[in-house]
């Protein structure tokens, strides 16, 4: 079930983020440069190439560049996301909690980065993405999974804490979405920020439009009890540990 509450905070969110978003999504950035070296070995074919949850068009830009006459269509939920993408390029306002729009079909290339643990039900999505795909066409999605982010959930735990992080994706499950012989390649990554201190660190998160959370705003003593709770290294920073998932299948 779609719940246009939580879907238009997110949205608000990224939209509010989108003039920010390409200074400060290190993250994104850094993992869409390995899809990039991921795809460029997969050889894809020639053909309908496209990014979900494009943003402001970092992923394609690498596809378009390493790729001679390959144009890719950047499909987005959020309008301001899509005004940052470079001109000229071929954009596509749409809801993925929806289905895709039906004139898309047998695409050699879907890819989606850092969008599907956004979405309701999105394990689902993988079969009607999949659907879309022509014989030999290749979907690749890449998600931060619901090992990451070990730090602040220790942290909340060990101090009574909510976490207010959003539920994440779990490989394991995901894959039981999908048929053994569709899956290519499936790789789990790890990513460590590191911050002077917490309030630096839920910072990036809002900077990059990444906050919407359905528990409630924490208090001030709430984060400096984090801040002191919170494990630093040798020179008493802090650190944000991702898990990240590429699932590649193959039709």
């Amino acid at each position: 079930m779609v719940n246009n509450y939580w879907n238009k905070k997110i949205n608000n969110n990224f939209n509010n983020a989108a003039h920010y978003y390409s200074n400060h999504s290190c993250v994104q950035k850094h993992f869409a440069n390995k899809l990039m070296l991921i795809i460029k070995e997969l050889e894809p074919q020639i053909g309908e190439w496209i990014d979900l949850g494009a943003g402001t068009g970092y992923l394609a830009d690498l596809l378009e560049k390493n790729f001679t006459n390959i144009k890719v269509i950047r499909i987005d939920f959020s309008p301001n996301m899509l005004k940052e993408n470079k001109k000229n390029s071929q954009t596509i306002l749409w809801d993925l909690n929806i289905d895709l729009p039906a004139y898309i079909n047998e695409a050699s290339l879907i890819t989606s980065s850092f969008c599907f643990h956004w979405l309701n039900e999105p394990e689902k999505k993988l079969r009607k993405w999949y659907s879309r795909l022509e014989p030999g066409g290749f979907l690749i999605v890449l998600f931060p999974n619901n090992k990451s982010f070990p730090e602040w959930r220790e942290t909340c735990k060990k101090n009574n804490i909510e976490y207010s992080g959003i539920s994440l994706p779990c490989t394991n499950i995901i894959k039981k979405f999908v048929k053994e012989n569709e899956i290519f390649l499936i790789k789990e990554l790890k990513y460590r920020e590191t911050f002077p201190n917490i309030y630096k660190l839920f910072k990036s998160i809002i900077n990059i439009g990444a906050h919407t959370t359905q528990s409630r705003r924490k208090t001030v003593s709430e984060l400096k009890l984090m801040q002191k709770k919170w494990p630093k290294d040798q020179y008493e920073k802090v650190n944000l540990t991702w898990s990240i998932s590429i699932l590649i299948l193959k039709k």
